[in-house]
This record gives C-alpha cells, sequence and structure tokens, in this order.
C-alpha cells in the first residue's frame, strides 16, 4: 500500500507543479442525461456500455505503468502479458524515473520471451517514493534509448483510431503530457481503464481495516491535473478506486505462486523480495490495486461499474457530484474470483486425468 508519507511528497509536489457491466438501473437515466448534455460524450458512453462483454478476438492495449515502487504493477503486467484475450501492443512508463522503469520492464519482456512489445518513456517527475526494484530493472540486457511515450501513443491511436484501450497504472503525467502536445489524441482511444480514485473508501487502516471515508489517492494527488484533463477530454473512462481495489495477495497464495517455477512466478518472486526488503512503509503482503482493472477487462463481471460524475479538487479527492456523468466507476470486487483469476493466469493447476 502506498503510504502516508508518499501522498504527502505527492502533494507537495502538486502544489510546486500544478499552475466492467454496467449496472442497468442507473444506465439507463444516465445515459439520456449525458446524450442531452454533450451528444460527443454520449457516443463515448455508449463505447463503454458495448465494451461490458469481453470481445470474442484479444483487445489491443496499451499499459501506462510506473512499475518498481510498489508490487502490484508487476502482478498487473504478469497477468496482462500471459492472458491472450488482451493484445499488448505496447507499455509506456510513467512519473518518476522512467528510465529505471524501463529498464524492469525491459527485463521482465525479456524473462517472460515478450521482447516483441515495444516499451516507451514518458518524461521524468519529481518522486520521493521509494524505487524498491531498481536492483532488478539494473539487470536489464537491453539499455538502448526508449522511443518516446507520447510520440508512441499519438502514432498508434493515429493508426487505429478508436480501438486501443489505455490501462492507466500510474499517476497520470503521460495523459497530461500528452493532452499538451497533441490534445486530439486522447479523444482517439476507445476507453481508457484506470487505477485511481476514492469514491466513499479509503485507505484500509494497516492495509486490512475497511475505512469508511475516502482519502486522496496516490496516483490521483501525485497529478491531479493529469484525471482533470482525462476527464474533461470526452473519451470513456473506467475507473477503479480505492473503493474496489485493496485485494491483499496472502502468505499462502504467494507460497504457491512463487514455488510455481515459471519464468513469470519466478521474475514476480524476486521482484517481491525487493520491495519487501526496500519498501519504506513496512508492509509485507501486496495489495494488488493495479491487478483490478485488468482482471476487470477480462472479465468485467468481477466489478461492475457504475456511472457518475466525478470532481477532482486541488487535494487530489475524486468527489462524486451532480452533473452529466464523466466515469464508470467500479464500488465494489468479487475478490474470490479475482484471486482465482490471478491463480489461474500465473500458477494454473494442471488438468486433471482424464478418465
Amino acid at each position: 500500500m502506498r503510504d502516508v508519507a508518499a501522498k504527502a511528497a505527492c502533494l507537495l509536489w502538486a502544489a510546486l507543479a500544478f499552475g466492467g457491466s454496467i449496472e442497468p438501473a442507473k444506465a439507463a437515466p444516465a445515459a439520456a442525461a449525458l446524450a442531452a448534455a454533450a451528444p460527443a460524450t454520449a457516443a463515448a458512453w455508449a463505447a463503454v456500455s458495448a465494451a461490458t462483454a469481453p470481445p470474442s478476438g484479444s483487445q489491443p492495449v496499451i499499459i501506462d505503468t510506473d512499475i518498481g515502487d510498489d508490487i502490484d504493477d508487476a502482478f498487473a503486467l504478469a497477468v496482462a502479458l500471459q492472458d491472450p484475450r488482451l493484445d499488448v501492443i505496447g507499455i509506456t512508463t510513467a512519473w518518476g524515473d522512467t528510465r529505471s522503469r524501463t529498464l524492469l520492464v525491459r527485463r521482465l519482456l525479456s524473462t517472460l520471451g515478450r521482447q516483441n512489445v515495444p516499451v516507451a518513456e514518458g518524461p521524468s517527475t519529481p518522486n520521493k517514493t521509494p524505487f524498491t526494484q531498481k536492483k532488478w530493472a539494473s539487470g536489464a540486457t537491453d539499455t538502448t534509448p526508449a522511443p518516446d511515450a507520447i510520440e508512441f501513443i499519438q502514432e498508434q491511436v493515429r493508426k487505429r483510431p478508436g480501438e486501443i484501450t489505455l490501462i492507466a497504472l500510474a499517476p497520470l503525467s503521460n495523459i497530461e503530457a500528452l493532452q499538451r502536445r497533441d490534445p486530439q489524441a486522447i479523444r482517439k482511444l476507445r476507453q481508457v481503464v484506470m487505477m485511481g480514485g476514492s469514491i466513499y473508501a479509503g485507505y484500509n487502516q494497516g492495509g486490512a481495516i475497511p475505512v469508511a471515508q475516502p482519502h486522496p489517492e496516490y496516483n490521483v494527488v501525485c497529478a491531479p491535473g493529469g484525471l482533470r484533463v482525462l476527464l474533461e477530454s470526452g473519451v470513456a473512462v473506467k475507473m477503479f478506486p480505492l473503493d474496489s481495489t485493496q485485494i491483499k495477495f496472502d502468505e499462502v497464495r504467494r507460497d504457491r505462486l512463487f514455488a510455481y517455477g515459471s519464468p513469470a512466478s519466478d521474475a514476480l518472486a524476486l521482484l517481491y523480495h525487493q520491495w519487501r526488503l526496500y519498501n519504506s512503509w513496512g508492509q509485507l503482503t501486496p495489495t494488488l490495486f493495479d491487478v483490478v482493472p485488468v482482471t476487470a477487462l477480462l472479465q468485467p463481471s468481477t466489478c461492475p461499474v457504475t456511472i457518475m460524475r466525478i470532481a477532482v479538487d486541488e487535494h487530489g479527492y475524486t468527489r462524486p457530484v451532480a452533473g452529466a456523468p464523466n466515469v464508470a466507476a467500479c464500488l465494489t470486487v468479487d475478490e474470490n474470483a479475482t484471486q482465482r483469476m490471478i491463480m489461474d493466469t500465473l500458477a494454473p493447476e494442471p488438468p486433471g486425468p482424464s478418465r
């Protein structure tokens, strides 16, 4: 879990730098109100409704990640790369030391035999959160300069307008940079599926006790301008806030995964132990925030969404407000189904003997 000190650091940076399946009962009136308010945005929400069922083919996705600080990004990438229903056409690194993040992703891709996936590097930013997995990143063999992440996203959406889902697992510094450089590019995405925000629930106390009041969530508080830009763009946004993403990956599951013996499980075991040793918030059990948007994209029934309007304030709070909807937010998650998907993807049990 991201600690209070890390959130405070992002608040300071922000102060310096700041200038699923739709629930039917809620979908119809929200869509009608939105259609009256903004036809272009209504079209985007029609796309969200159509996207609630998994398509028959693989979905083209770009994953935007701040891998290397917390451990959940590594799990999310491993699940996405191992599931054939997702066509990962590129990975972009965001926030903080994006060069080291790029090296970490390259090493992970090499370990998984997926060197064909392009890795593009976003602009670096100040970041006080410890890069816990930097030693593993330093073992990357491909240290050549990486393509620019913003240009990469521009090029991909220009080639395939309306087709690509951006899975945003990091502070939205790349979204903000993309808006500055090419305001039309965001609108060419099919949708943005993001981990971020806190609607009705905050960070669990001690990582385990639910807190029934919102907190400034790390990804938003680090780059609130990026979320504002995204919500104003008119592109369809699926938000997975703290309310639904605090999935704990317990010791029993860790032991089974880390003993599995695959390239993915071995890499995650090494990354986990570096994270466990070097994270400054004293966590032993990972919270897999960033995995939930990936599993929900694959199986929307695990995290049904509610259409609402969200406003982002100067402190990074994401509050529900009246008005035309701008997000589809998952507020509850089927944790058992999500955990099964994680294990079935990363450590599938062999089929039983045929009879």
